[in-house]
């Protein structure tokens, strides 16, 4: 546990000064809101700035990520002779960046809600559905967030395990390992097989006040893309393990 400790408290050190800088964005965001509520006179617009900085939270991990590894990159050779596994390295520093995600998602979220109380007398039917709406959308922002940064880890893999045999065409190979998986994955999601192993436990949901249509969601969807995620997670694990050389 101890070993554990150090090694997330070495993670964030080597990315908390985008953390920090990602809090400020966040207050400024606040301060563009109460702009925007000031020279439109809207309550509705107040709430753009809001949305948009929410939504682009699934680019957080993979970015985090990204600056971690590339921070790694420059010492590799102390990073791949760690006596720990690539997978435990790695799985640090996704938990180091869902945990700084989740911080920041959080502040983020408590801004939206001192705005609605604060502007808006909803009757019961519209705060309920209000809550959903958000309890529903904090959770998929993190598992798109999740299934990004799991090509981000595995282009990363790829990178460093061909560099010195290819060379420059590495960037050929990279440019497959996204292509590639991309068409045959879009081939699997619209086959008659994939709805008949993921369309099970229908977790439909309603939003009576809004003027949309139910939201279908399955729970087979969700283990499938956990499986997606899991596998390339090992997979990167894998060539960081057997491939890589310095």
């Amino acid at each position: 546990m101890t070993e554990w400790a150090a090694l997330f408290k070495k993670d964030f050190r080597l990315t908390r000064t985008v953390f920090f800088i990602g809090l400020v964005i966040n207050f400024l965001v606040l301060l563009l809101t109460l702009y925007v509520d000031m020279n439109t006179g809207d309550n509705l617009f107040l709430f753009i700035p809001l949305l948009v900085a929410v939504v682009l939270h699934i680019f957080y991990l993979p970015v985090i990520l990204f600056i971690s590894l590339r921070t790694e990159a420059d010492q590799l050779h102390l990073w791949l002779h760690d006596p720990r596994s690539a997978s435990t390295l790695l799985l640090s520093k996704v938990l180091n960046g869902i945990a700084m995600m989740f911080v920041s998602l959080v502040i983020l979220y408590l801004m939206a809600g001192s705005l609605i109380i604060s502007r808006f007398s909803l009757i019961e039917a519209y705060w309920t559905d209000t809550l959903k709406a958000g309890l529903l959308i904090f959770p998929h922002i993190f598992l798109i967030s999740i299934m990004i940064s799991a090509f981000v880890i595995l282009l990363w893999s790829i990178h460093h395990a061909l560099k010195y045999r290819i060379g420059r065409w590495t960037w050929l190979a990279l440019l497959g390992a996204v292509i590639i998986p991309s068409w045959v994955g879009a081939l699997i999601d619209s086959s008659k097989p994939y709805k008949l192993l993921t369309q099970w436990l229908s977790m439909e949901t309603n939003f009576p006040t809004f003027a949309i249509d139910p939201i279908p969601l399955y729970a087979g969807e969700y283990l499938y893309h956990f499986m997606v995620v899991v596998g390339l997670f090992y997979l990167s694990a894998w060539i960081m393990d057997r491939k890589v050389e310095v």
